[in-house]
């Protein structure tokens, strides 16, 4: 099989962040003179500052005030009227008295049960202190089985499942990520969805053989040193795939990435949206797993993870959350 070119920009060694491209020189401010009490005074006059949140225990046991004070007045009243209206028949107070300090104390009681609720909601979430800690967490929220998940991390089995998918990656001539197959189709590096979009539209209309079947974009990116679009004898394999849509789609769009890659994040945000709006029975989505532990070290772990989500249904819920707390699991330290 003829092999993909490699492209330098996405190759393992070089992966700045965008943040690394923005920046850039700015006139500095001219030192303020400090403010006078009166113009504080006036400020605050003009924009007082918001009311204090009312803490969460607030909302259950204010309404409850409120019934309990409406109770004590009934109660009062009716002890304390000398005139009362004459009633066919006068029932006891006592036992309604009774009843009401009953109904009262089992209020009083749901109520406290409801602030302390309440207030622990408000408490924030420990912050993971460890790779295996984030991806456990996140295993929770997707509400897997979280000793059958980490259970499944340990596992020779998983990690098998990664490493082919990463040899066939490197037999293809895959060296960086992220790194896609739209049926022959090799496009390298995170390009926009416009690029997607028409090889997509053209598989679907006959899977064009020429270059110059395609628009200027892409022939440029054809025509770059190593070539960034290249047309292949064959679709390449993709069995072992989580696969988004139809197993058996006219055209699939093969992925190799890294959970930790940011240009990979790029791609996950800008791009698949785009071509998720096309999954369904004529296309489809094939995730491979191309981990470059190298200059990634917590992305085995994460791609581990996928992988024992995918085993109990939630395969693309992992992949989503992954790239979207990305920042957060990629700088802890794994201990395993």
């Amino acid at each position: 099989m003829t092999q993909p070119p490699t492209d330098p920009e996405d190759a393992a060694p070089e992966e700045p962040t965008p943040e690394e491209s923005e920046g850039g020189a700015s006139d500095e401010p001219s030192p303020a003179e400090p403010p006078t009490l009166q113009a504080e005074a006036d400020a605050l006059a003009d924009d007082p500052p918001d009311p204090p949140r009312a803490p969460a225990w607030s909302w259950v046991l204010t309404p409850l005030a409120v019934l309990l004070g409406a109770a004590a007045i009934v109660v009062t009243i009716i002890v304390t009227d000398d005139n009362p209206q004459p009633a066919p028949v006068q029932e006891p107070i006592a036992p309604a008295l009774a009843e009401l300090a009953e109904a009262v104390d089992t209020l009083t009681a749901a109520a406290g049960l409801l602030a302390a609720a309440a207030e622990r909601s408000e408490a924030p979430a420990a912050a993971p202190v460890t790779l295996v800690d984030a991806l456990t967490s996140y295993a929770a929220v997707l509400d897997l089985d979280t000793a059958a998940f980490t259970e499944c991390l340990g596992n020779a089995s998983t990690g098998n499942a990664v490493n082919e998918h990463l040899q066939r990656g490197v037999d293809l001539g895959v060296t960086g990520t992220p790194s896609f197959f739209v049926n022959n189709k090799y496009i390298s590096g995170a390009q926009p969805a416009a690029v997607f979009l028409e090889v997509i539209s053209a598989e679907l209309e006959g899977s064009p053989t020429s270059i110059t079947d395609y628009s200027p974009a892409i022939q440029q990116l054809a025509a770059t040193d190593p070539p960034r679009f290249a047309i292949l004898p064959e679709r390449p394999d993709f069995s072992g795939a989580s696969i988004e849509g139809n197993p058996g789609a006219s055209v699939v769009v093969i992925e190799y990435s890294d959970f930790e890659c940011p240009f990979c994040r790029r791609w996950y945000k800008d791009t698949l949206p785009s071509i998720r709006d096309l999954v369904g029975d004529e296309v489809a989505i094939a995730f491979l797993h191309f981990p470059l532990v190298q200059i990634h070290p917590n992305a085995a772990g994460a791609h581990f993870a996928a992988e024992c989500a995918g085993e109990q249904g939630k395969f693309w819920e992992m992949h989503d959350l992954l790239f979207e707390r990305q920042d957060e699991w990629a700088a802890l330290p794994n201990v395993n």
